[in-house]
């Protein structure tokens, strides 16, 4: 496979870093420089639709682009300063000056790196003032604190990642030298960004299933399911499916009564919004209540497993969100006004499966609620929240929430009254 690769910052680094990339055949690669740093979101958000990874020079480019929403950690990177760049910078400036140095100043570096640098290599005796930031400092800001120790008399020098920074300096008749990433940190960089592209790659070209299934209404005979009038509002069904197979680029099968799978991939279903509308348009033109799940895997089997399983949980009283069920048996509960909510149903922390020990808990019940806490925020709760999170009764939650009191997981932490009459409910703080 081709990655596309967006290599962006001003021109000496963006060519740097492309000669080093050319050694990498995996690569298409396509070099955006810029003469001020802001410039980097517009930039980003012209050319975004046909990049698969971008990498950027440094934090400041790649702190403005993911501030604007328009790359995330999983699509682009920077080659970090490690103390290795300081050495070379401050052996640059010993070999030029001639005379030993006693102060400089240095921005973007970490303390613990400059710290590396003085103890591994016995220079203790020079005074580094550090000026370390995340994200986006702009450069005028950065100028002001290298010109400030200089012209004070705390630095005969100053060392800058920033080319704007280093240019106006120099301008201005102060010494000062730029650090630039090392060879290694940038193919290092290359690297991590093609294992990430390949694996992003695989996933979205994962085996995927969406299973929709027709609920029947409790009062509905059988007469009723089996008559004309459903077999038309299966029709409209049908077509309604047929509309978002197409959108999914997948392929149609009706598995039997009342059950429809659609096979397609993971990319193309992550791509599209979650299909709450097909859950209204069902109700709306066919007459008929749908339930809808999602089940991805390695293989067809592995996939078809998945979405049985999603819709099962699917099947349960007062669920009204979409479930996906993925090849690690990740559950997902997506709903049409909130937040996802994620949990595992086979593997717990490993302190609190000790602590919970043989107790009568499943995984999964215990991985959702630690998920709903999270999601809500909330860490005091009642049993009448938890029955509702995990669309069980209130009898059953309470037994829950006993049994992770047992094993040290929540501890009661109050009382509220539910009504005028009837016993209190205990409120449990949980530690999940």
């Amino acid at each position: 496979m081709q990655i596309r690769l967006g290599v962006m910052g001003p021109k000496d680094s963006v060519d740097k870093i492309i000669n080093i990339a050319k050694a990498y055949p995996d690569f298409i690669l396509y070099s955006f420089a810029y003469e001020h740093t802001e410039e980097t979101p517009a930039i980003v958000a012209e050319h975004n639709d046909y990049i698969d990874q971008w990498l950027f020079s440094g934090q400041s480019p790649y702190a403005l682009a993911l501030a604007e929403g328009l790359i995330s950690e999983e699509t682009a990177l920077f080659p970090p300063h490690h103390g290795s760049s300081l050495l070379g910078a401050l052996l640059e400036a010993s070999y030029n000056s001639g005379a030993k140095m006693a102060a400089v100043s240095v921005d973007t570096l970490d303390d613990s790196e400059i710290a590396f640098v003085r103890e591994t290599y016995s220079l203790q005796a020079l005074t580094v003032h550090g000026l370390p930031y995340s994200g986006y400092m702009p450069p005028d800001e950065l100028s002001a604190f290298h010109r400030e120790k200089y012209r004070n008399g705390e630095a005969e020098i100053a060392f800058t990642t920033i080319r704007s920074v280093y240019q106006t300096l120099a301008a201005e008749g102060i010494p000062v030298y730029r650090i630039t990433v090392t060879k290694p940190t940038i193919e290092v960089s290359l690297r991590l960004l093609k294992e990430r592209a390949q694996a992003n790659w695989y996933r979205k070209s994962q085996l995927a299933i969406v299973g929709v299934e027709i609920f029947e209404a409790e009062q509905e005979s059988e007469a009723q399911q089996y008559s004309y009038k459903r077999k038309h509002q299966e029709l409209e069904l049908k077509r309604l499916l047929l509309d978002y197979t197409e959108e999914l680029k997948g392929s149609f099968v009706q598995m039997g009564d009342g059950l429809f799978y659609i096979y397609t991939t993971r990319g193309e279903i992550e791509s599209h919004p979650s299909p709450f509308y097909l859950l209204e348009s069902a109700q709306l033109q066919a007459k008929l209540a749908v339930r809808l799940g999602a089940g991805y895997g390695v293989t067809a089997l592995e996939a078809e497993e998945h979405v049985r399983l999603a819709l099962k949980h699917a099947r349960k009283p007062g669920t009204s969100a979409i479930i996906s069920v993925d090849e690690t048996k990740q559950i997902t509960e997506v709903f049409a006004d909130d937040e996802p909510v994620s949990y595992d149903s086979r593997r717990l922390n490993e302190d609190v499966k000790a602590k919970l020990g043989e107790r009568n808990l499943s995984p999964g019940v215990v991985s959702k609620l630690a998920s709903s806490v999270k999601h809500y925020q909330k860490q005091a709760v009642t049993s009448q929240e938890v029955a509702q999170w995990l669309a069980s009764s209130e009898r059953n939650a309470r037994r829950i929430l006993l049994e992770l009191e047992d094993a040290g997981l929540a501890a009661i932490v109050g009382e509220e009254q539910s009504g005028s009459r009837g016993r209190p409910r205990k409120i449990y703080r949980l530690d999940l």
